[in-house]
């Protein structure tokens, strides 16, 4: 049965028709020979007992006056005398006594008992398939039965060559009518066969319109189904050429939002290296502030390395950084320093020593640097910015207040994933919200009863060795 599921639906269906067709004509036929075979049996018992008529007149006296030997010569005489149809067994039956009388033919060796059933019906017929003969019986008077075994076997061959016939004609016809089946869905399902042509090719190659001249005239339905398929067609493609200017512009605008971010992060840290230059230059002679000034100014090109490799995280995978130390955070303070001094804002820390985190320490500060940006942005004159850090066994959490405003509504819900839309101004809270994501963080944001904002970042902290 698999090899048929097989095959294509546009060649199951026809055949299938077929084989129903074949199926039904032969179930027919058959149908037709049972039904002859049984008129066959019923004219052969009425034959038998109209052969029993005459029987009876002969043997009907001799039975009443009890002569056995008329009986049996009333019997052989029967015997000698047929025209049609063959006796071979003739038998008188008492129902009291048992076989009165019981003679066979001159072609039987041996004469065959009568069939049982004769005893409880008044008459009837039994077939034996074996002798190619019939039993046939009638009541004689009130007790006797008088019974016949009459030869049938030509009638059996003839009822058998004309079922071979039957079926041969069925069989025949049957699978003509099939053939014209299959071939006649075949032909109405053409256009369904072009179609899925077009569909088969619209799968491997795109979608292809249905050429005027293959669309039937005479079929109104068939021809709308193929000018709807034309139709989605052409609105694929518009939609194609659609998609694909989009995905261009898209392109753009994703390639003008990472220039934008990388502007917007590089230009943090080159602040704080400016600063660390001019320590040089003035205090260049102190080998402590020098050595702090370069050391800083390492940090701060590594910064920057990895600031460009988590921007263009969606181009291609990015090394994990270094594991997170104390004076990561510090260096983030450092850098948003002279920001927080222009503004005239205050900067406080509750940093505690800690071991280093297995955290990306490149995203972290990115994550600090953005959140502590917009903090002295809104946060008003001599108004105090404080960043906290809280180093547990299992998480790490950083904390980032202001006195400001509070953040905007549409700021705090882009900051927590509630909106999918941002303007101009939240690039860096998109940069926070993404970086947060890749290190599986969550994210909470607090607006105190004494005003200002809080925003709290809580990381898992893995411990094992990879990330």
């Amino acid at each position: 049965m698999k090899w048929f599921l097989r095959l294509p639906l546009l060649v199951r269906i026809p055949l299938l028709a077929a084989v129903m067709i074949f199926a039904i004509a032969m179930l027919v036929t058959q149908i037709s020979v049972l039904s002859l075979s049984r008129q066959y049996e019923l004219l052969t018992e009425r034959v038998g007992q109209v052969y029993l008529d005459g029987l009876s007149a002969s043997a009907l006296p001799a039975y009443q006056a009890n002569d056995l030997e008329g009986i049996n010569r009333a019997l052989r005489q029967s015997l000698d005398f047929y025209l049609g149809v063959v006796d071979r067994q003739l038998a008188l039956i008492d129902r009291d006594t048992g076989i009165v009388a019981h003679v066979s033919g001159p072609n039987l060796e041996a004469p065959t008992p009568p069939p049982d059933a004769l005893y409880h019906a008044t008459q009837g017929y039994v077939y034996e398939q074996e002798s190619r003969s019939i039993w046939v019986w009638r009541e004689l008077d009130d007790q006797g039965i008088i019974a016949a075994n009459l030869d049938i076997s030509a009638f059996a061959q003839e009822r058998s060559a004309l079922h071979f016939r039957l079926v041969l004609i069925s069989a025949v016809l049957s699978m003509v009518a099939a053939l014209g089946g299959y071939l006649v869905i075949r032909r109405m399902q053409r256009p369904l066969t072009t179609l899925s042509e077009h569909l088969s090719h619209a799968v491997a190659f795109g979608p292809q319109q249905i050429d005027e001249s293959d669309i039937p005239l005479d079929d109104d339905e068939t021809a709308a189904l193929m000018r709807t398929y034309n139709r989605m067609t052409t609105a694929v493609q518009d939609r194609e050429q659609l998609s694909e200017k989009l995905a261009k512009q898209d392109q753009q605008a994703l390639l003008g939002r990472i220039a934008a971010t990388l502007a917007h992060e590089i230009r943090n840290p080159l602040t704080g290296m400016m600063t660390a230059l001019q320590t040089i230059r003035m205090y260049g002679n102190n080998a402590r502030s020098r050595k702090e000034a370069l050391d800083f100014i390492d940090r701060g090109v590594q910064s920057l390395q990895g600031v460009a490799e988590a921007t263009l995280n969606a181009y291609r995978p990015s090394s994990p950084g270094p594991d997170l130390r104390n004076q990561d955070l510090d260096d983030v303070l450092r850098l948003v320093e002279p920001h927080a001094m222009r503004n005239g804002v205050k900067i406080t820390k509750d940093i505690p020593h800690y071991p280093p985190i297995r955290l990306d320490a490149f995203k972290v500060r990115q994550i600090a640097l953005n959140l502590l940006l917009n903090a002295i942005q809104t946060s008003p004159q001599n108004g105090t910015v404080s960043l906290q850090a809280i180093s547990l066994p299992r998480t790490f959490s950083l904390t980032v207040s202001d006195e400001g405003e509070g953040l905007p509504r549409h700021a705090r819900d882009f900051l927590l994933g509630n909106a999918a839309t941002r303007n101009d101004r939240s690039l860096g809270l998109e940069v926070v919200h993404r970086l947060v994501q890749e290190l599986n963080g969550s994210i909470s944001a607090d607006r105190p009863a004494k005003g200002g904002s809080t925003i709290t970042l809580t990381f898992p902290v893995k411990e094992d060795n990879s990330r």
